[in-house]
Parts: structure tokens; C-alpha cells; sequence
């Protein structure tokens, strides 16, 4: 299907409708939204384009959805960085832009993967989109903050994608993990707001976590939310215990599922939401639905689904 679409849903009638088209790629095409966030300083919409399926020649972007002040409506779609491998996950911290680029396809010794994270001041792509380098120079890149290695799992397909879901907590610290082995990370803001060029790898074990999909930031538990695709779960990263081992835990998973019910169906997407009605929140999660090698999502089935966990 060549034009991805951005879906609203409507609080009030629960009706979903269509908010935007995605942009048409030049090079490919087709228009591929994938991770999308709000932007808190300018009011507009941004989202990954994906092109990496449909062209490895850096066809993946991130976009701008120019929003109307007054009826809240898309205006027109811009690209506000270019030259990207396979745009994934975007958050903003202010005034910034940070995303995951899942594959820089290089390898490292003994076969590992790359991936890792950009950060782009929203000053620079306001005028015109910012223009990554090439990843033979990833480390020459200005807007480069860490990389990410992926070691292929047995019964995996030889899968090294890197760096996928990211979170920022309120100090700007970043969290974000692998999807091809699970291997999660963290990253730290400094006091003058920069990050090491290395990430500080927390955990690293495939039997428990081997996949990480999409995260999110749980500021009133102080914890990160992650999307496990391979083993059907959302697991939780406990803030409170200084990024120790024991931080680890899991909030929910079943078994391979179509998503009818309510169950996971293979998560990639999480958000935490609060319900305007109860108060109450709830974690939404999207469910990717799209068989990989070594997943426990067997079919891909014809519809896809929401799943809601209950938080409190």
C-alpha cells in the first residue's frame, strides 16, 4: 500500500478517522509514517518516514506535520531531516529532536550490527531539512549521540537490527534498546546537556529480553515501558533503583494471539494515557502484527489491533 496514513480518534465518540496522508517519498514512491510524537515547543506534529523496506539509499526521513493554530488541522507536510537508513522512534527534549536509526548497515566485529541515536536542534531544520552524513562517517556526524550493537540470536534469521524504541525521561536522560537482540541501553544527559558519544549498556540478556521494540517514559512511576515483540510482553524498567539489574521486570504477556480479545499480538508501540473520563491511566500499545523469524506472532493476521493495559 503506497500511502501510509495517520489515524485520529475522536475522545468523545471513539470514532477513528484519517488526520494526514503521509508524504510521498521521491525515491520510492510510497509514504511509510512510522513513530510519531508531538512536538511541545512548536505545536506540530512529527513522525518517522520509513522508507528503509522500499530503498536502503537513505530514503528515510523525519517529517513535519504543520499544524493550524486555530482549527488544529494539518496545513502541509515538510521534511525536517533527510538522509537517514531506516527512521524508527522520535522524542523531543527541550527543543531538540532525538530519533533511533535502526540500521547504519555496517558491521562491527564478529558480525554485529549497528544502529543509534541522532539529536537535531529544531532551530537547525526550521528553515530547511538537516542533512545527516553518511554512516561510514556516523562519527563525524554533529547530530550523532550513540551507537548501538546487535548480535544476531539463534533462530532469529540472522536479524541485527539495532536501535528501535527510545525514551527521555524529565532529566533528558535517553533509554532505548535493540529489536534484533534485546540488548537495552541508557545514556545520560550532562549538566551542560551533552551525551558521551558511548552508550552505557544495561542489560544484555536474550533469555528474558530479547527483543526490544518500542519504549516509553512512565513519569508517574518514574519507569520505562518496553515492548518485547519476540516474547509478546511489555516489560518495565524501575528508575528508582539507579538502572541496577533488579530494575527489570514485566508488566504483561500471552501467548501467540490474533489480538481480538484485547491481547498482545505481537507489541511494538507503547504510550502511557491517561482516560479523561476515570482519571485512570492506561498503557495503549500498538501491535505490529508482522511475522519475523523466532517471534512468538505466528500469522499475520487481518485485522490489527489496540491493546490497553490497566496502570492503576
Amino acid at each position: 500500500f503506497p500511502i501510509g496514513q495517520v489515524m485520529k480518534r475522536c475522545v468523545k465518540t471513539g470514532q477513528w478517522k484519517v488526520f494526514c496522508q503521509g508524504a510521498i517519498s521521491p525515491i520510492t514512491g510510497k509514504a511509510r509514517p512510522m513513530g510519531l510524537e508531538w512536538c511541545p515547543e512548536d505545536g506540530n506534529l512529527y513522525y518517522c518516514d520509513n522508507q528503509y523496506f522500499d530503498s536502503k539509499d537513505y530514503a528515510s526521513r523525519i517529517m513535519r506535520v504543520v499544524i493550524d493554530r486555530q482549527t488544529g488541522k494539518p496545513v502541509k507536510i515538510e521534511t525536517a531531516v533527510e538522509n537517514v537508513k531506516l527512521a524508527n522512534a522520535i522524542r523531543f527534549h527541550k527543543g531538540d529532536i532525538f530519533f533511533t536509526d535502526t540500521f547504519f548497515d555496517l558491521e562491527r566485529a564478529n558480525g554485529k550490527g549497528v544502529g543509534g541515536v541522532y539529536r537535531v536542534p529544531l532551530a537547525a531544520c526550521k528553515d530547511k531539512p538537516v542533512k545527516l552524513l553518511p554512516k561510514t562517517e556516523f562519527q563525524k556526524d554533529p547530530h550523532f549521540v550513540a551507537s548501538t550493537e546487535t548480535v544476531a540470536l539463534p533462530g532469529r534469521g540472522g536479524d541485527i537490527s539495532g536501535a528501535d524504541g527510545l525514551a527521555i525521561t524529565k532529566e533528558g536522560h535517553l533509554y532505548f534498546g535493540t529489536f534484533g537482540s534485546g540488548r537495552f541501553y541508557t545514556n545520560k544527559r550532562r549538566a551542560d546537556g551533552s551525551y558521551a558519544k558511548e552508550a552505557t549498556l544495561l542489560m544484555a540478556e536474550p533469555s528474558v529480553f530479547p527483543c526490544c521494540d518500542g519504549i516509553c517514559y512512565d513519569a508517574k512511576r518514574n519507569r520505562i515501558i518496553m515492548s518485547d515483540s519476540a516474547l509478546n510482553a511489555i516489560h518495565t524498567w524501575d528508575l528508582s533503583k539507579n538502572d541496577d539489574r533488579s530494575a527489570f521486570g514485566e508488566l504483561w504477556a500471552n501467548d501467540d494471539d490474533d489480538g481480538a480479545t484485547g491481547l498482545l499480538d505481537q507489541p511494538c508501540e507503547p504510550m502511557v494515557w491517561r482516560c479523561p473520563k476515570t482519571g485512570k491511566r492506561k498503557c495503549i500499545v500498538a501491535n505490529f502484527d508482522m511475522t519475523f523469524p523466532g517471534l512468538t506472532n505466528k500469522t499475520d493476521d487481518k485485522f490489527h489491533t489496540l491493546s490497553i493495559l490497566d496502570l492503576e
